[in-house]
């Protein structure tokens, strides 16, 4: 059944229910015709919506109940039947003893009213063949199968304990509990998904957590199998068996619900929804009637995980909705992977957590695609009221809550935000609804926001007098090249420019509403002028959030230290520091948080910032000019702090962060989604475009990174070792990568057989690297200490790298082909290097700073470029270094841009492989009352 099928099956099916049950016959002969396999569908959903076995097991036949298939004291062979453990849709359990070995057995016998029943005889047959292939501590064992007279039976092993749906018959389970199922499940999972079976029947009934502890996985009777079987060749199993969908209503994957064809992926959604039961202490997709539970797995959004059980952390919680995604393509991909995951987090999970949230109300499941309206605003409150209850639970010494008031409701993120000299007007950048940053203004009396009618532009500050700084960006052929710097008040009037730069600058207005403090950046690094004009302090690494106290006396930024660590620092007017605190680890979209990072605090004496201690979660923080530093707030996920009023009302977002890395494999038409969670960030792509090396750090970040390889084609990722991914060698046997916590540290990972090898420690901090063409040298982008970051060159398992370029900010870097030089990007624009040695020259005819050199051509002579369009698309330039022409030559568009941007993109020579990450950052604005 197609989707468009299904959705006019569901449409009818709705309205078929709302029928009297003795009209529905007449109503289907009207809305079906001759359409007979329509209708056959719609009666087979409308019997089944009306009794219990709906979607699980088989069809009640209003039969008596059946006599037990054995007696008590009975002997089937070897084994002496002492008691009856249960019973299902599919077989009765007794407890035997095995005379033979002289151990207590479960049997599992087919009932009676089954035994010449040919469909469920060879279902019987393939679920004691299915286990027979595996063995596994999480999944149940077969001892053996057969036949007594008319009794087929087969034989396990005995388990004593409770299936995880008599455990949560006492309510949810506690988080570490629930991750340490979840993880032996997935475990086993794995196990069976590598010998080609899919299970299709996870749920709390099929889990048994023995007294031991063990978890099982019970019940292969409507697996799938890709492989064959002894002695039957291929399998195909149908998904439906006398017009009845088998599964489990609520558990099944929305793809096995609309009878599709479903692989292992279908596993980790049901084990997604178990887990999510788990935590929660309710399904993810309930219903009143199985019908509605059904309907809810294809349609509906589960409610937030952490709006039910604020114990879980957001990485936790990226975990289940990240398998609980309707699309396979954006669920995780392993069933290993996941497990390792998980197992990542269970120590994290017991460590002591917060006091619970304040209750909230259970709310409905969304419908996608706006279909309920309602729906759809209850979420968006019951996000608001989620996250003012958990940062009020976690705010630092006081018991009055704190108040807060979403201020945006767009898809898309804030970039910078401040407030009006009246306190009740808010002036921000945002990019909303598929549209590049734009200027708007709101109220905090008012959900509505106006746009000021600048496209493509950035708010930087506003005066105490009422006047914005507003950047308006230049484009030239399509290619960002710089800013014009304008004034403009808020009371209304056109921009009057006043600054044009090549690149972008932090202002920030001085108390008087005249002069400026101002944030420039070049090769040697940043420089902050106060007033424009008279330099006061200088640094070779980046920084940015250029902020002024109220009373003009003092001046505060970030300072990016490398390893995405930062340090705030505030300044007095002649660039004296006056307090430094160092030691902090930037969020992992710290690109989106560079533009929310320190606001000062409503008198002016203290600096509030948004940082992470290593560890830790996320918070807000207050530095002293006597460099004290006291906790303000803590959260889950990443903040971005914008402004501080006066009264000391905050303007703050919440960025959620999504990776997702694509690729295109050599001889296909269509791109592939490659990773699993939300963080795997690209390294390398191989010579011939068969591979992709990527770093993984687990859904939401983390400290634990793994180094993958995985084939353009969506073969399995193959985990090399610890630490970040940084290159492949020409010939792909060898990974570079640094150390996880020391980027001094370089390694080299086997691809295939062999031992990695450590590398002598580097005298700088590593940040990228590539391999030259002729195996033996390696391009290096590391800082040193006071010398700034610039590119090295080195040969593989040296002590020493030589100096190929000139400190200052680097960019992306590519070697030619014969290994005589390489392109890079600076503030300059593309710069080409000798590797012999000698000046660099320049791109003929110039090139904008948004151009980044992504490769050569094979031949040398021309250069492939990526820029960004006013669209936001990836545009790839060729340009010919003799003469200059440029032509255009292929436009990548990521899924979602320009809320997702395509960011490192790598392509092999003749253009027919590539791969990139697709980032988003996604944040909503928030006004918080009460925080001093």
């Amino acid at each position: 059944m197609t989707p468009a099928e299904w959705q006019e099956v569901k449409a009818l099916l709705a309205e078929a229910l709302e029928q009297p049950a003795g009209q529905r016959a007449a109503w289907l002969d009207r809305h079906c015709g001759d359409a007979t396999d329509l209708r056959r569908e719609l009666e087979a959903l409308l019997a089944a919506a009306e009794s219990d076995g709906f979607l699980d097991g088989e069809p009640t036949l209003g039969l008596p109940t059946p006599a037990p298939a054995i007696a008590v004291g009975e002997a089937l062979g070897p084994y002496k039947i002492e008691k009856k453990l249960g019973e299902g849709g599919m077989g009765e359990v007794y407890q035997a003893f095995d005379s033979r070995l002289a151990r207590r057995v479960a049997v599992k016998v087919l009932p009676a009213r089954l035994s010449q029943d040919a469909a469920a005889l060879k279902r019987f047959e393939r679920e004691t063949k299915v286990l027979a292939r595996l063995s596994h501590p999480n999944i149940l064992t077969i001892f053996d199968a057969g036949r007594h007279g008319d009794t087929v039976y087969a034989v396990t092993e005995l388990l004593t304990g409770e299936t995880l749906r008599q455990r949560l018959a006492h309510g949810r389970l506690p988080v570490a509990a629930a991750i340490e199922i979840a993880v032996q499940a997935a475990r086993g999972l794995a196990v069976a998904h590598a010998e080609g079976i899919v299970h299709r029947d996870l749920k709390p009934e099929n889990l048994f957590v023995t007294a031991g502890g063990p978890v099982k996985i019970l019940d292969f009777g409507i697996a799938v199998l890709t492989g064959p079987l002894a002695g039957e060749g291929s399998v195909s199993v149908r998904l439906t068996a006398n017009n009845v969908v088998i599964g489990t209503a609520g558990y099944m994957s929305p793809e096995q619900a609309q009878g599709q064809s479903c692989d292992h992926r279908s596993d980790l959604f049901s084990l997604g929804a178990v887990l999510y039961e788990m935590l929660a202490g309710r399904p993810a997709f309930p219903g009143e009637t199985p019908l509605l539970a059904y309907l809810a797995v294809i349609d509906m959004e589960p409610v937030p995980l952490a709006t039910l059980c604020p114990a879980v952390s957001p990485q936790l919680a990226g975990i289940v909705h990240r398998c609980l995604e309707k699309d396979p393509g954006r669920r995780c991909q392993s069933a290993g992977d996941l497990a390792f995951h998980l197992e990542s987090l269970a120590a994290a999970s017991t460590a002591p957590t917060a006091a619970a949230a304040p209750a909230l109300p259970a709310a409905p499941v969304r419908r996608r695609r706006g279909l309920w309206r309602a729906g759809a605003v209850t979420g968006l409150l019951l996000a608001a009221a989620f996250l003012a209850g958990l940062l009020a639970q976690r705010h630092w010494g006081r018991s009055d809550p704190l108040r807060f008031q979403r201020l945006t409701f767009r898809r898309g993120g804030v970039g910078n935000a401040r407030f009006a000299p009246d306190g009740r007007t808010i002036v921000y950048s945002a990019f909303w609804d598929g549209r590049w940053t734009e200027t708007f203004t709101a109220r905090t009396d008012s959900p509505e926001s106006r746009s000021l009618g600048l496209p493509s532009s950035l708010f930087h500050s506003i005066s105490k007098q009422g006047e914005m700084l507003i950047g308006l960006t230049q484009v030239r052929h399509s290619t960002l090249v710089g800013y014009t710097l304008a004034r403009m008040p808020l009371a209304g009037g056109a921009p009057r420019p006043f600054l044009e730069s090549h690149v972008p600058q932090w202002l920030e207005w001085a108390p008087d509403g005249e002069t400026f403090a101002t944030l420039l950046f070049g090769d040697h690094g940043a420089q902050i002028e106060y007033p424009r004009g008279k330099g006061i302090w200088s640094s070779e690494s980046y920084v940015w959030d250029l902020r002024m106290a109220p009373t003009g006396d003092a001046l505060a930024f970030c300072e990016d230290h490398g390893d995405s660590k930062l340090a705030v620092v505030m300044l007095n007017r002649a660039g004296k520091v006056l307090a430094r605190s160092e030691g902090w680890s930037a969020p992992p979209s710290l690109e989106a948080i560079r533009r929310g990072c320190v606001a000062w605090g409503p008198d002016g004496k203290e600096l509030w910032f948004a940082a992470v201690r290593p560890g830790r979660e996320a918070g807000l923080y207050a530095l002293t000019r006597g460099g004290e530093v006291r906790p303000l707030l803590r959260v889950p996920g990443e903040l971005a702090l914008y402004d501080v009023a006066r009264d000391g009302r905050v303007l703050l977002t919440q960025v959620n962060r999504r990776i997702s890395l694509v690729a295109r494999a050599p001889g296909e038409a269509r791109e592939r989604s490659l990773s699993w969670f939300e963080s795997s960030e690209l390294a390398d792509l191989s010579v011939d475009g068969r591979w992709v090396l990527f770093t993984e750090s687990g859904p939401g970040g983390g400290e634990r990174t793994s180094v993958y390889l995985r084939g353009t084609d969506g073969a399995p990722a193959v985990r090399l070792g610890d630490g970040w991914a940084l290159a492949l060698s020409p010939d792909g046997r060898w990974a570079l990568a640094r150390g996880a916590t020391d980027s001094r540290r370089l390694s080299l990972l086997p691809t295939g057989v062999g031992e990695p090898r450590a590398l002598p420690p580097m005298a700088m901090n590593v940040t990228s690297a590539r391999w030259m063409p002729d195996g033996k040298q390696l391009l290096i982008s590391g800082t040193e200490p006071g010398k700034g970051e610039r590119l090295y060159l080195m040969a593989v398992g040296a002590k020493e790298a030589r100096p190929l370029t000139r400190p200052g900010v680097m960019g992306p870097f590519v070697p030619s082909p014969d290994g005589s030089r390489v392109a890079l990007r600076s503030f300059d624009g593309v710069e080409i290097y000798p590797v012999g040695g000698g000046a660099p020259s320049t791109i003929p005819g110039g090139a904008g700073v948004e151009d980044a050199p992504i490769q050569w051509r094979a031949d040398g002579r021309a250069l492939y470029l990526a820029r960004y369009n006013e669209e936001g698309n990836r545009v790839i330039d060729e340009v010919d270094l003799a003469t200059g022409q440029r032509r255009r030559w292929k436009e990548l568009r990521a899924a979602d841009a320009p809320i997702s941007v395509i960011y490192g993109l790598l392509m092999t020579p003749d253009g027919q492989a590539y791969a990139y990450d697709a980032r988003s950052f996604l944040s909503s604005l928030y006004l918080v009352e009460g925080l001093r």
